[in-house]
This record gives C-alpha cells, structure tokens and sequence, in this order.
C-alpha cells in the first residue's frame, strides 16, 4: 500500500524535511519544524537513514587511523585510503548494512529513552522518524565537509592528517543534533522532565567526553 497516497487522500499534510524552509527550520528552528504534521516523506526518510549508515562506516574509518596512530596498522584500513574511489565504494556499498543497523539499534534506543522520559506506548515507527531527523543536523555537514575534502586532497589519509579545520566545523553540529533531538522528542511526544537528561544532557555530556578523550590520544 502507497502510505503517501493515502494520506494525501485524507488531506494529510506530508512533511518534506529536504525542502529549503523545512531543513533550515529543522536545524535552527527545531521546534517550529516539530510543530507540523508528524508524516514525513518516507523516502526522505529511508534516505536519511541510508546518510547515517555511510557516516557511521566514515566514523570506523576514522577509528581504524586512529588506531594507526598508535601503532595499530591496518593493510585493509591503508587501502581503502589510498584513492576516493576505494573510500567512497566502501562507505556507500557498507552504509546500507550500517543504515540497517542504526535503524533497528539505534530507534530502539531513542524509543526507550522516550519511554524513559514518560511516554508510553510511543510509536516505534515515529521514533525512529524523529531520530533519524535529529540525526541528519551532524550526519549532513559530515556529508559535505568529506565531499569537499574529496576535491581538495589526494585521498582520504591526506585529508584526515591535514584537514583539521574542515574537521573542526562539524563539531558545533554535533551539539546542535542534541538540542534537535530533545526538541522532536518534547514536541512530537508528551514528555516529562526526564527529557532534559535522556535527550539533552547525557547526550551532550557523553560527547564532551568523547572528544575530550580523542583531543588526549591525538595529543
């Protein structure tokens, strides 16, 4: 069955989160954007997923060269970084097992923290439309600072060893996700306090101190 097509039928308004307005109202005006209809194009959707899974597999890349760093090499790590081609074929081709992945783990995750935050009985479908959503504020600037980098350095090695500044930018976006994502989980659900800690502040808390333990190893 065509979900869209039956909800437009019903004059159901459908969310188009890469419209212009919608993107730029789900990264700086999160609670406007939560505040319209909870249907949301599904294929916008799937494809937000998908961006996910391919940033998710760039992070273990990224965790594979750090490990380099410390004397951890990896032959298989080295070639996938030698030429975009590799790089690109690799994160594309396994970001849709890792997009799966996400699907399942991480929507299970963020329904459980709603439930933690007081709701009951919450859509798992809506759950994990509203992480994937609050996802895409870090997982699209990861996206287009890599596209960048891709014309601006040899292969992926060079531009992790010498692209800090390019780095640096997604780092605020990050941080942002987790205002987005306590903003959809209070707006799209009926949230208690709890909110504040489950969304909001273990997230940003367990980000400090990630990065803070990279800054440490790199250092």
């Amino acid at each position: 069955m065509n979900t869209e097509h039956t909800l437009e039928e019903q004059n159901i308004e459908i969310i188009q989160p890469f419209h212009p307005k919608n993107l730029f109202n789900l990264f700086f005006k999160p609670k406007t954007f939560f505040s319209q209809s909870n249907h949301y194009h599904h294929k916008s959707i799937m494809l937000m997923a998908y961006l996910i899974g391919v940033v998710a597999v760039m992070d273990r890349i990224d965790q594979k060269l750090l490990s380099s760093e410390l004397g951890q090499s990896s032959s298989f790590t080295d070639s996938l970084t030698e030429t975009w081609f590799a790089y690109w074929l690799w994160v594309l081709g396994m970001g849709i097992l890792s997009a799966a992945l996400a699907w399942v783990i991480q929507g299970w995750w963020y329904k459980k923290r709603l439930q933690f935050s007081g709701v009951q009985n919450a859509d798992p479908q809506l759950a994990r439309h509203v992480f994937v959503l609050q996802a895409l504020v870090y997982v699209l600037p990861i996206i287009v600072v890599t596209l960048i980098q891709t014309f601006l350095y040899k292969n992926y090695v060079d531009a992790y060893n010498n692209s800090t500044f390019l780095a640096v930018i997604t780092i605020p976006f990050l941080l942002l996700s987790c205002w987005v994502s306590y903003r959809g989980a209070t707006q799209v659900f009926n949230t208690n306090a709890w909110a504040k800690f489950w969304f909001l502040g273990m997230p940003v808390v367990f980000y400090i101190t990630i990065g803070g333990l990279f800054a440490a190893l790199v250092n």
